[in-house]
């Protein structure tokens, strides 16, 4: 992803390691495909050029970002910048930020990744700040829970399509809960609607409107989360690639290089120098 001459990266979850990584350093380009995870961050100093889809976008110092799941992303820079980041799993989103008089869609899509926001970036800027350092996990929940519903009042999201049905919701409800629970299981679509009881059409079209995904890449993206953990963990990668569902070491490697920017060697690298700090 980067020369590694010029860059310094660090990687750390706070707390018990609930579904937020944090990331702090500096690089000089980057490249991810967040399946199930949404970024956050600030740059501190320096600035890049960031692309998503066809739109090209000019980040500098200060700005606030706020990449959704739902396409892939890069970023260069003739020098490297400086920034921190936050990415949180979209199931752990609506966990931390969900409530029941002001419900969360699952399908939030930011128009302008970039914000203008000077006091909302300082406020990540500080909340990051306290992540690095001990606190209880409902100091961490709290701080990321209302830092995130700042967000979500001040910039605009939309849902995509139509609230799905009752019965959709559960058919969707109880396929994502089947995919989470076991994400290293060889699943069938067939098996897959089974559980939902629903069509194998109707619940791919039902994944792709309502999760962002179709159903394999979401399984994908639990593979990849759950090799990240274990790899965290200290498990070597062909470890950690058995584990978590995939035919081999260069089966991850190829699939994590694409989702994070970065092999599976160089994560654990960086999230195990942190935790010996």
């Amino acid at each position: 992803m980067v020369r590694m001459d010029r860059e310094h990266v660090t990687m750390w979850r706070p707390g018990d390691g609930a579904g937020v990584l944090l990331m702090a350093g500096r690089t000089d380009r980057y490249a991810i495909d967040p399946r199930g995870e949404y970024v956050f961050g600030v740059i501190e100093r320096g600035g890049m050029r960031a692309r998503r889809g066809r739109r090209e976008y000019l980040v500098g110092p200060g700005d606030l970002v706020a990449w959704d799941p739902s396409d892939r992303h890069a970023g260069s820079a003739r020098e490297p910048w400086t920034s921190r980041l936050m990415v949180i799993e979209v199931a752990d989103l609506e966990v931390l930020a969900d409530d029941a008089e002001q419900p969360l869609p699952r399908d939030i899509v930011f128009d302008d990744p970039v914000i203008d926001d000077p006091e909302l970036a300082m406020r990540f800027v500080r909340l990051h700040m306290a992540l690095e350092q001990p606190g209880s996990r409902l100091e961490r929940d709290a701080r990321i829970a209302e830092w995130i519903h700042t967000l979500l009042n001040r910039t605009a999201h939309r849902r995509r399509g139509r609230r799905p049905t009752p019965s959709n919701q559960r058919a969707l409800r109880l396929a994502l809960e089947y995919l989470a629970a076991d994400p290293a299981r060889n699943v069938s679509l067939d098996e897959l609607a089974a559980v939902a009881g629903i069509g194998k059409f109707p619940l791919v079209r039902l994944f792709r409107d309502h999760a962002g995904l179709p159903p394999h890449a979401l399984q994908l993206a639990h593979r990849i989360r759950l090799a990240r953990r274990r790899l965290e963990d200290g498990a070597t990668i062909a470890d950690a690639a058995v584990d978590s569902g995939f035919a081999d070491q260069s089966h991850l490697h190829r699939h994590f290089v694409r989702t994070l920017g970065m092999t599976p060697r160089a994560y654990q690298q960086r999230v195990l120098e942190r935790l010996t700090f």
